[in-house]
This record gives structure tokens, C-alpha cells and sequence, in this order.
């Protein structure tokens, strides 16, 4: 009975029925052939996973906002917007961050510098 579970569970792994929705986002910067940042995040059941790979300076910085947006009428410039940042961090390479509970849009920034914002354009 070992021997036909084992095999259903990785029949279902191969055919998708395993792994729950994701989302990946990957920086990467190098100048030449090394690089200068290199990061990556995951968003899987409603836990963002960061982690810094390299960076130039030793640690990857990273901003972690949302951004509400008045609605601009029709013919007008794009309406002003307005950030939150919900968490300011640095990761050496090699290490990772965890956080639970963000807002579904939220946004994050990353760079290699300490001033992550002003890279966010804040």
C-alpha cells in the first residue's frame, strides 16, 4: 500500500496537482561579469520569502510598501500617489527574510544601496 501512494503522491507532483500558486521575482545587476545585485523574492500562501545572493556593498536592502493612487479624470495627468512603506530591511548574501500577512498589492523595492527608497522613487 507504501508502494501506491508513493507513486500516486508523485504522479500528482509531475502532473501539477501538488504545488500551490506563486509568484518569483528575481533582480539581477552585474557589471562586468560580476555581479552587483542578485535577489530573489516569493510570495506562496501569503508569505513573502526574500533573499540576497550578492551585492556590491555586502547586503541586499530592501523596501517593502504599497502605493494608493487617487483616480485622475479623464484627459488629466496621472493623480498623485501616496506610499506606505510597511517594512524597511537589509539581508547579507546568503541569508533570507520571511513575512506573513502583506497586503495582496503590495510592492517591494531592492537595491544595493542603503537608501532602498529613494531607488522606490520615494
Amino acid at each position: 500500500m507504501r508502494i501506491i501512494t508513493s507513486l500516486m503522491s508523485c504522479l500528482l507532483a509531475l502532473a501539477g496537482c501538488d504545488d500551490k500558486p506563486s509568484v518569483t521575482t528575481i533582480h539581477h545587476s552585474s557589471a562586468n561579469g560580476v555581479d552587483t545585485l542578485f535577489s530573489k523574492s516569493t510570495l506562496k500562501e501569503g508569505v513573502a520569502t526574500f533573499e540576497c545572493f550578492a551585492s556590491e556593498s555586502g547586503q541586499c536592502h530592501y523596501r517593502v510598501y504599497t502605493e494608493r493612487c487617487a483616480v485622475a479624470a479623464t484627459g488629466e495627468n496621472p493623480a498623485d500617489c501616496t506610499r506606505t512603506t510597511l517594512e524597511d530591511f537589509a539581508l547579507a548574501p546568503g541569508k533570507t527574510h520571511e513575512i506573513r500577512g502583506l497586503p495582496e498589492d503590495f510592492r517591494q523595492c531592492v537595491a544595493k544601496e542603503a537608501d532602498a527608497g529613494r531607488r522606490c522613487g520615494s
